[in-house]
């Protein structure tokens, strides 16, 4: 069971005056019994004197014997347990023998002292009496007279004197608990105070301060009490902005942060984290790392935490395709295994636009390199000589000229695709005629058809609002394709028509063409993309449909493919619904 210190301290103040009383109890009960053994002798010296004067008298008058003296000075006991004898002045009761020794309070008469009393124990009796002895007249004496007392007269007096002994015992320790009481409470509330402060100190409520009013160390140790709670409130609400700062950044991130510690369990994760590894905060936090993260990247973890130093490696993640960068740094506290911090990225579109790049340099040149060819040919060829024959330098003027057309082309198409990817280009947008806008733009491909099937299908009139001159480049892309992969006797169509569930404009352009592959369908809208079309010789650079998605995405539409070989392909623009349901923005 545990004690506070209010009752310690009240209990060991009882304790201390209750020893401390006991003590001065013993001392003058002590003092009191030898103050009463002295009195008593002085009570049985002064009846001894006052008997042997008054019976000094008869003796010189009477010539009485020692006998008959001590019969009558048996007339003078007070009290039946006081006993007077008459001695010869030997100092010898009559009839005892000689040879008995004389009682010392008797001597010292004898012997002329003022004090000739003794507290001893009575031989006849066995008991503790007070001896004194008195001279009858001067020496030589006539007689001497003894009177003794019993000792426990002291002892009955003391003994009437221990009730009140005990109430003042009493009375002290009541005194000594209320002092002690008033005393332990003073001393114990501020430290009760302190104690209190402290329980909600580990509550974490730093906000009230210990006011404790004494001067003495307590009062000094409230005061540094309270300096320090002040001091540690300010040092975790530092701490907790910091935290919250900390918090926001992480949050911030896109990359997946975790933190671990020494025995390798998750002590933080962010949001990207949790979404990119499909984790809940508060199913992860404390739990090992081994159970949250993939066994590939546990095991860079583990080279981070087994070498203490700085682990990056990029994976493939179980998703598929998608490539993660990992990257593992030790945590330096104050010895060297402070955890762990472990930075996950998705570099998978950064790859592919490596990829890319390296693709559109290779491409570029690629496409660069047959045109600048030909023109290097034809022009060695003229500079040879072949230049005085007019017929054949004309020919050769003409292949260096569309040659020259197709490089322009080409660089124009890639700044335009550049324009769109980085977001320089803009629309001028106005309402536009689409059913007329397809009639241009069929007309002026038409010779170019070579007795290719050019039909047009539309549900009425259609009006959008959006850039003419670049819609038209949209379907100039998609029919020159159409025309360019269908056979000489194929067949072209473009159709327009509004959509029945959200009003959106839809227009499809169709050939029966060799088709393009299963496997090459996803990539149609990249650039540069010309596989499985060119091996027909007609295939362009690659560049169109790419420049066209970027377009038809600036409107808020979409362009998708559909196709099967040796059946034909179909290509599909939808634009977006307008205001007044017929493609008006």
């Amino acid at each position: 069971m545990t004690r506070s210190i209010r009752f310690k301290l009240i209990a060991t103040y009882m304790v201390l005056a209750a020893l401390s009383l006991a003590v001065v109890t013993a001392v003058v009960v002590w003092g009191l019994q030898r103050s009463y053994v002295v009195i008593y002798k002085y009570v049985a010296l002064s009846q001894a004197r006052l008997i042997s004067t008054m019976i000094a008298a008869y003796i010189r008058e009477e010539r009485m014997p020692v006998a008959e003296i001590d019969k009558m000075a048996q007339r003078f006991v007070w009290r039946p347990d006081v006993t007077i004898a008459v001695l010869d002045p030997q100092g010898r009761r009559p009839g005892v023998a000689l040879d008995r020794p004389v009682d010392p309070e008797v001597a010292a008469a004898i012997a002329g002292e003022e004090r000739s009393y003794y507290a001893r124990i009575d031989p006849a009796t066995g008991q503790g009496r007070i001896f004194a002895a008195a001279l009858v007249g001067k020496a030589p004496p006539a007689a001497i007279v003894q009177v003794s007392v019993p000792s426990h007269w002291v002892r009955r007096q003391l003994q009437d004197l221990l009730p009140w002994l005990g109430g003042a015992l009493a009375l002290g320790l009541v005194a000594a608990t209320l002092v002690g009481g008033r005393i332990a409470r003073s001393l114990t509330a501020p430290i009760e105070a302190l104690t209190r402060a402290a329980e909600r100190m580990r509550e974490g409520d730093l906000d009230e301060a210990v006011r404790i009013d004494s001067r003495d160390e307590i009062g000094r140790l409230g005061a540094a009490f309270s300096a320090m709670a002040g001091r540690l409130r300010e040092t975790i609400h530092g701490l907790r902005e910091e935290r919250h700062k900390l918090e926001a950044i992480l949050t911030g991130m896109v990359d997946a942060v975790l933190a671990l510690d020494r025995d390798g369990r998750v002590m933080m994760i962010n949001r990207a984290a949790e979404e990119f590894l499909g984790l809940r905060r508060e199913r992860v936090i404390g739990f090992p790392a081994a159970d949250v993260l993939p066994s590939a990247f546990w095991a860079v973890v583990q080279e981070a935490i087994a070498q203490r130093r700085v682990v990056a490696a990029e994976l493939p993640a179980a998703a598929g395709e998608t490539l993660v960068e990992i990257r593992c740094a030790p945590i330096r506290g104050n010895g060297d295994d402070g955890g762990i911090v472990a930075v996950l990225r998705d570099v998978t579109e950064l790859r592919r636009t490596e990829r890319l790049r390296r693709e559109l340099t290779a491409n570029v040149s690629h496409e660069l390199r047959t045109p600048l060819t030909s023109i290097k040919g034809f022009a060695e060829t003229l500079l040879s000589g072949a230049v005085r024959d007019e017929a054949q330098s004309r020919h050769f003027l003409e292949i260096i000229d569309a040659e020259a057309d197709r490089l322009v082309k080409l660089v124009d198409d890639l700044m335009d695709l550049s324009r769109w990817e980085s977001r320089g280009a803009s629309l001028e947008l106005a309402p536009v005629d689409l059913p007329a806008l397809i009639a241009e733009t069929m007309a002026s491909l038409r010779p170019l058809a070579e007795g290719r099937s050019l039909t047009v299908a539309g549900d009425g009139s259609v009006v959008v609002l959006g850039d003419r001159d670049r819609l038209a480049q949209v379907l100039t892309n998609l029919i020159d394709n159409a025309i360019k992969f269908t056979g000489e006797r194929g067949r072209v169509e473009v159709r327009w028509a509004s959509s029945e569930t959200d009003g959106s404009v839809v227009i499809t352009v169709s050939d029966d063409g060799r088709g393009i592959p299963a496997e090459d369908l996803p990539h149609v809208f990249d650039r540069f993309y010309t596989a499985g079309r060119t091996r027909s010789g007609t295939a362009g650079s690659g560049l169109g449909l790419a420049i066209s998605r970027h377009i038809v995405e600036a409107h808020g539409g979409r362009i998708a493919v559909s196709s099967r070989e040796g059946v034909g392909t179909t290509l599909s623009v939808t634009l977006p619904k307008t205001e007044n349901g017929n493609g008006l923005r």
